[in-house]
């Protein structure tokens, strides 16, 4: 549980909030995130600063194997997808590690995606990716290896 909460950064509305053109991506830390099943991420960039939620997967024609928005403390958590181009599925995680949500989401919608309840973290992959991990809301999840 130590791992889930290797947290920083809290902005409440995020992923997808438009970057100007031509800006370099900030520098991000790569973690695994290993689920209770014993499926396995390598590599998912972590996003913990303001601006890496803002910029979030926007403006990527291939957004890899997702990536871990970390906050600090539960709270209410809200997504869009401006500027955001591959459809995505979300799935919000409480502070026991446990998935308590998934929804999918359409590129380059302004539709806003919250939480049913106060999340800590919330893991954006490729649509239907928690599906094809055998990954479920009850499902835990944490991270590891940070770098």
């Amino acid at each position: 549980m130590k791992n889930i909460l290797c947290l920083l950064g809290v902005l409440p509305l995020l992923a997808g909030a438009q970057a100007a053109e031509g800006d370099a991506p900030p520098a991000m830390r790569h973690c695994q995130v290993v689920f209770d099943n014993g499926a396995r991420l390598a590599e998912v960039p972590l996003a913990e600063t303001s601006e890496q939620q803002m910029r979030g997967l926007s403006r990527r024609h291939d957004v890899g194997s997702g990536m871990w928005f970390a906050f600090a403390q539960p709270q209410p958590l809200r997504f869009w997808m401006r500027d955001t181009w591959q459809p995505l599925s979300i799935g919000f995680i409480d502070a026991a590690g446990v998935i308590f949500q998934i929804a999918d989401m359409q590129p380059d919608t302004l539709d806003i995606h919250a939480s049913s309840r106060a999340g800590v973290a919330a893991l954006e992959l490729p649509r239907g990716g928690f599906t094809t991990l055998g990954v479920q809301i009850g499902s835990r999840v944490r991270l590891q290896h940070c770098q």
